[in-house]
């Protein structure tokens, strides 16, 4: 089995065990979800940003990749600048399966397959020089 099938089917199962376990977190509670500005923005990076950039890694690997990796790195750079602090290593764990999803799509680029369709990917065609 190729690297970036394995690579591809852990970040897919952990994937979809983490959007799981985030859900239940945000909507299990009888809180109510009544945000301030600053936590509806950090609620629409992590988990709203990481579970969309799951959900779009089905079907285009590398850009649902860097939709999770994105919205951490952001909300990363959100909370330092907000209060001062690193996130934990808890939300790492949680959008793992981004990195993993990038990892696999540049595997697979690297093969020269393309990552969503398992197909060769094409040689740029020469039209030749057009002039006007």
């Amino acid at each position: 089995m190729k690297p970036e099938t394995v690579l591809r089917w852990a970040a897919r199962v952990w994937g979809v065990a983490s959007a799981l376990l985030l859900f239940a977190f945000a909507f299990g509670g009888h809180e109510h979800l009544r945000f301030t500005a600053g936590e509806a923005v950090a609620f629409l990076l992590f988990p709203v940003g990481v579970v969309v950039g799951f959900a779009v890694a089905w079907r285009w690997e590398l850009a649902g990749g860097l939709v999770t990796v994105g919205s951490l790195a952001l909300l990363a750079l959100y909370v330092l600048a907000w209060s001062g602090r690193w996130i934990g290593p808890y939300f790492l764990l949680f959008a793992a399966p981004g990195f993993l999803h990038v990892a696999s799509a540049l595997l697979a680029a690297r093969r020269g397959w393309s990552a969503a369709g398992g197909k060769p990917v094409e040689e740029p065609r020469d039209l030749g020089s057009v002039t006007s």
